[in-house]
């Protein structure tokens, strides 16, 4: 059930990417940036179940906190670091184009 949660999480994000870019720019580049958020995604995704193969157990904790429950996790907290810089800096670059 957690997993459904976090996936939920993603395909708003994905949404939220691709209308805010489409608003602001062009299709093109609308796609373009929901193509890299799904690509960081589905990296991040593979690299952080890698990591919690060596933390928990393969049956995972209990019914609820699996091992895919946990590498999700720690991917949407990586990528919400990560998103929050990237387009933090965007914003920067931006407002100084403007100036």
């Amino acid at each position: 059930m957690i997993e459904v949660f976090l996936f939920y999480i993603h395909v708003i994000f994905f949404v939220y990417i691709f209308v805010k870019n489409f608003t602001e720019s062009n299709l093109t580049t609308a796609f373009l940036s929901t193509i890299f958020v799904i690509v960081i995604f589905t990296v991040g995704w593979t690299f952080t179940a890698f990591i919690i193969g060596f933390i928990i157990p393969e049956e995972g904790l209990s019914r609820l906190l699996t091992k895919p429950a946990f590498s999700l996790f720690l991917l949407t907290l990586l990528e919400a670091v990560f998103y929050k810089f990237y387009f933090s800096s965007s914003k920067a670059v931006r407002k100084a184009a403007e100036v």
